[in-house]
């Protein structure tokens, strides 16, 4: 199914009317061609659609690009797409044209190198969604597992108020405190996030900020404009795919987790 049409009303069972949306390109600059890497038999991209429609609330999920290859890969293994035509510099501008197409209260963005978003994972932040609508946006967190985590500069970090909030998003460490300190103190930035349809579409219409060009850290928009991002505790952050070597790691974690084993049994056996 392609929706090229500009507003199409989709029957939804969730409560709060969610879509989660799969931003999707070939032309990644650090790994082109990622989402379509055969990974396990599967394609990266079909690996995380899968997941996506696995929830539980049985929320919807398309997938979005401007790339033909994508969108009949997609579309041969039964999902549902969505044509983009703008030229986009991340995977939130791309839902902002999609959701132009759509007709829902809320998205969640499950970036297309998520290759091991937990469909628990989904389930949470929908829940989060359903509890309480009127907020903004949410974004999955997790804990900071080593010293390496803390270094490495590919892993965005935050912290959160006491409301449980985020109030500041990093790559490096702004902290002096002891390294066991700071892992405490410090969580991981998941790539699995949600914003309402009103959220979306205002911060799509303003320009892109300093410190979120500068840091290449798509949430630093939002708080550099103003907005409220709720946290969503996750217990383990898996690596998403940014580079080759992230392969092995995907690999590694898919062979050796038995979270993940369990998952991608699901995965390969799954039936649209």
């Amino acid at each position: 199914m392609t929706i090229r049409s500009n507003k199409v009303n989709i029957e939804n069972k969730s409560v709060s009317k969610i879509a989660i949306v799969v931003p999707a390109r070939l032309h990644s600059s650090r790994l082109p061609n990622k989402v379509l890497l055969n990974i396990v038999g599967l394609p990266m991209v079909e690996h995380v659609r899968r997941r996506g429609v696995m929830n539980k609330h049985s929320v919807p999920v398309f997938v979005a690009s401007g790339d033909e290859e994508v969108l009949e890969l997609v579309k041969g293994f039964g999902g549902q797409v969505i044509k983009t035509y703008r030229e986009h510099s991340d995977g939130l501008s791309r839902v902002s044209e999609a959701a132009l197409s759509l007709n829902f209260e809320h998205y969640i963005i499950l970036q297309g190198d998520e290759i091991l978003a937990l469909p628990s994972d989904i389930d949470a932040l929908i829940q989060a969604i359903n509890d309480s609508p009127q907020f903004p946006i949410w974004n999955q967190i997790s804990p900071i597992k080593n010293s390496q985590e803390l270094d490495d500069v590919s892993v965005v970090k935050c912290m959160e108020d006491k409301q449980g909030q985020i109030f500041s998003l990093f790559r490096r460490s702004p902290l002096t405190v002891e390294t066991s300190q700071q892992i405490q103190l410090i969580k991981k930035v998941c790539g699995l996030f949600a914003l309402s349809a009103k959220s979306l579409s205002e911060i799509c219409s303003r320009n892109n900020t300093s410190f979120q060009t500068a840091e290449s850290i798509e949430q630093l928009k939002f708080l550099e404009y103003g907005y409220k991002i709720k946290s969503i505790h996750s217990d383990i952050g898996f690596p998403s795919v940014n580079i080759s070597e992230d392969l092995e790691k995907v690999l590694t974690i898919l062979e050796e987790s038995p979270i993940q084993r369990e998952v991608l049994k699901d995965v390969t056996s799954f039936s649209s």
